[in-house]
């Protein structure tokens, strides 16, 4: 991305870090110009350890395993029993994303992977998806012997506040490792949770100055692999590294702020760019934890095809110096192909308020397309994105949410909204920047609740505004992408397919019996 005014350009950026806390919240920027960028550092809701939050959402996992293939993130899916090294899971890669579930209380999750000695493994975990609203996972690294633990880490995620990152653990020999992920309480649940593993190989390139700029980022290598220093301490020093992805890729980055392993670190933070209303917006995270070995770790599914940036600086300008360094470890992971085909709304545009009450618009889907996994893809526009929820409506009456009160919640902020939402997508509603994006649902919905329905008829896309004020908006367009499973397979010329077995279960158990606490199948309930 080319800059005109560069000199202007380093002197707003000087200003803007220079005016942000060590520990913004989720910062509302107005739109700027294009080349005026902003920072809006994530701080996700304060949880106590150990307790559950709450939520709606009551089923395990984000689709129905086992039948129906999704559209979005490939994920690798975990399967009981696995709560010990001698079960854990055998990983098919070292650059992956884990879909699990910490079910019932007191579950360990153990997978398996190799390395070679001096591999870095980064590691994190994504759990502000989880139905029960409690973030707090724990996530360990074990040696070849699967009781030797060679790093720990409880807090230094930011998707939830309780999430876990490993960041450029080194192996020591050639063979296998495992992680394990847990919850904090013996009594709560992840359900479910994301785990994403790099193992980096070899050693990082090294990053060259200047590159405090989009104009000037470095590209990143193949490897997705740099290292880097914060010098010097002054607010314009900040490390722009560049990469392309395609619609629907989702990015891991992950930022390892003692690759030494000497005790000595610094509070960096870590983003993605550029997003939002005018293309301006860097999306960061910053835990504030300095006790080594502490990392930073965030993921984002784009929505769109085009070039995108890692960055790297300090909330603090005074942060910083020869011994503030970095690895950072970027991670590309593809959409799923699928057999899906897009359905878009003609019943636009619809006005939004002003004041409360109810906008809706409708989608018709010739056939009787059976959905293995469904994706929605909003935009619109509003003085006050936080007035506005959704919910959306299936032919056969099925009614769920999708979002209530996201994005900015004072009138200035950011004011469009297209987005995909997608159960495969990185992360939940996070930032006030609704532009650009693949998000899942808030965690309290699924869109997995419209899996197994038959899509033929008319959809309707419900949007409340819930507050009296004299904010509105405008519904510009919205689609459902509808993908559907693989056909049955055919028998061979001569052959017939037979049944042979049926049971609708509901007159009698069909002769199956139940027995023990954690069977999760009885008749008649």
């Amino acid at each position: 991305m080319q800059r005109k005014h560069m000199f202007y350009v380093l002197a707003v950026v000087a200003l803007l870090v220079s005016m942000l806390p060590a520990a913004a919240v989720a910062q509302e920027s107005p739109p700027g110009q294009p080349d005026a960028l902003n920072i809006e550092t994530y701080t996700p809701p304060a949880e106590t350890k150990g307790e559950s939050q709450g939520g709606k959402a009551t089923q395990p996992g984000a689709s129905l395993d086992g039948m129906l293939i999704p559209d979005g993130m490939v994920f690798f899916n975990e399967t009981e029993p696995n709560n010990t090294a001698g079960t854990a899971n055998a990983l098919p890669g070292t650059d992956l994303a884990i879909l699990g579930n910490i079910y019932p209380n007191g579950d360990v999750d153990y997978f398996s992977f190799t390395g070679n000695a001096g591999d870095r493994v980064y590691a994190a975990t994504m759990t502000s998806f989880s139905a029960s609203g409690s973030t707090d996972s724990q996530l360990r690294l074990y040696a070849s012997d699967g009781t030797t633990v060679i790093e720990f880490d409880e807090d230094d995620g930011s998707f939830g506040s309780l999430s876990s990152s490993i960041a450029g653990a080194t192996l020591p020999a050639d063979g296998t490792y495992y992680l394990a992920v847990n919850h904090f309480s013996a009594t709560a649940q992840l359900r479910p949770y994301h785990l994403h593993l790099r193992v980096q190989s070899g050693s990082p390139v090294p990053e060259t100055e200047p590159n405090d700029t989009p104009a000037t980022a470095n590209p990143l290598p193949p490897s997705g692999w740099v290292s880097g220093t914060r010098n010097p301490a002054v607010a314009t020093e900040q490390d722009w590294f560049s990469f392309s992805a395609n619609a629907g890729d989702t990015v891991y980055l992950s930022l390892d702020l003692d690759p030494e392993r000497d005790s000595v670190t610094w509070n960096g933070r870590l983003g993605i760019a550029l997003f939002g209303d005018a293309n301006n917006q860097i999306l960061v995270v910053d835990d504030a934890s300095v006790t080594s070995p502490n990392s930073e770790a965030l993921f984002m599914t784009v929505k769109d095809a085009g070039t995108y940036y890692a960055f790297v600086d300090s909330a603090s300008a005074a942060t910083g110096g020869p011994t503030a360094t970095y690895n950072l470890s970027v991670s590309i992971l593809p959409k799923a192909p699928g057999n899906c085909t897009t359905y878009t709304s003609t019943d636009v545009p619809q006005a939004i308020g002003p004041s409360a009450g109810l906008t809706s618009s409708t989608i018709t889907v010739p056939g009787n397309p059976r959905i293995a996994d469904l994706d929605v893809s909003i935009q619109l526009n509003a003085a006050l994105m936080v007035d506005i929820d959704a919910q959306l409506r299936s032919p056969a009456g099925n009614d769920n949410g999708l979002f209530t009160d996201i994005g900015a919640s004072a009138t200035g902020g950011q004011t469009q909204m297209d987005v995909t939402f997608d159960d495969e997508a990185a992360i939940p509603p996070s930032f006030t920047v609704l532009k650009g994006l693949v998000l899942e649902p808030e965690n309290a919905y699924r869109l997995s609740w419209f899996d197994g329905e038959d899509a033929g008829g008319v959809w309707t896309l419900d949007l409340r505004d819930d507050s009296t004020n004299a904010n509105g908006g405008t519904l510009t367009g919205w689609s459902i992408t509808i993908c559907e499973p693989p056909p049955p397979p055919v028998c061979p010329a001569g052959y017939e397919p037979v049944t042979v077995y049926s049971q609708d279960f509901e007159a009698s158990d069909g002769g199956y019996t139940h027995s023990g606490t954690q069977d999760e199948w009885e008749w008649g309930t």
